[in-house]
């Protein structure tokens, strides 16, 4: 029953496929894996009318859970791209973040290790009134910020580091996604040299950009692998406190 949160510098940085390859990582690992998401924006229609959330579903597919789940992963899906707490409105829902800590609650105690990916950054409005440093802190856990190796992003980690600390959570350590060895510059190796030393927060793995078609084949293995190969998933796991969420 251990759970990591998953927030970034800032929406588009790479979230959900972090999420997904840890939790396939984990999978990897032999652990039982749950994933989940409080609300998804940007949902898709289905012919039968039926909304889905693209970032549940590839969460999904890298814990090794069937789509039947989706309900349980994400339990609110809303059509229009914006934050959930605009999206919401304009749908004409309620969110419930007594609803969502429950569902939440089960996934985790269902589970040996849940991912749980936040929405936007760690400040984003689920509600008016409810943020996602609040649905993390609700839950306990502690979490990890992915950021990509960018001219300005060192600004943005650090501020969201110590926004997330100063908000009293458990502020692992980041994640880059994105990285390429090969053509890293002065830029890309200052980036996780400045990550490191202004917030005494380690780099806990370097994710390499990832071919498409390990995001959209039948299922995530490689990119488990992968994961595996450049993400520290036993520090991590190891990391990870027990209990907390009944």
């Amino acid at each position: 029953m251990k759970a990591i949160g998953i927030t970034a510098t800032d929406t588009e940085f790479g979230k959900t496929v972090v999420s997904a390859c840890l939790a396939a990582g984990f999978k990897q690992m032999g652990l039982d894996t749950g994933v989940f998401k409080p609300a998804a924006s940007g949902c898709v229609r289905r012919a039968d009318g039926k909304l889905v959330s693209e970032d549940a579903e590839l969460l999904m597919k890298g814990a090794g859970m069937p789509f039947e789940q989706h309900d349980k992963v994400v339990p609110y899906v809303l059509e229009a791209a914006l934050a959930p707490a605009e999206a919401s409105k304009l749908a004409g829902i309620r969110l419930d973040s007594k609803i969502i800590e429950q569902a939440a609650h089960k996934m985790i105690n269902e589970h040996e290790v849940t991912v749980v990916e936040g929405v936007g950054g760690i400040s984003a409005p689920l509600t008016d009134d409810y943020l996602v440093k609040d649905f993390f802190k609700a839950l306990h856990l502690p979490v990890i910020i992915v950021v990509k190796p960018l001219l300005g992003n060192v600004n943005h980690a650090v501020l969201s580091a110590y926004y997330a600390q100063h908000e009293g959570l458990n502020v692992l350590g980041f994640i880059v996604n994105g990285w390429d060895e090969t053509n890293a510059g002065v830029l890309e190796r200052s980036n996780l040299y400045y990550y490191e030393k202004l917030t005494g927060l380690p780099v806990l793995g370097k994710l390499p950009v990832l071919n498409k078609a390990l995001l959209s084949g039948a299922d995530m293995a490689e990119a488990g692998r992968i994961a595996a190969g450049n993400i520290d998933l036993a520090r991590i796991y190891k990391a990870l406190e027990d209990g907390g969420h009944e």
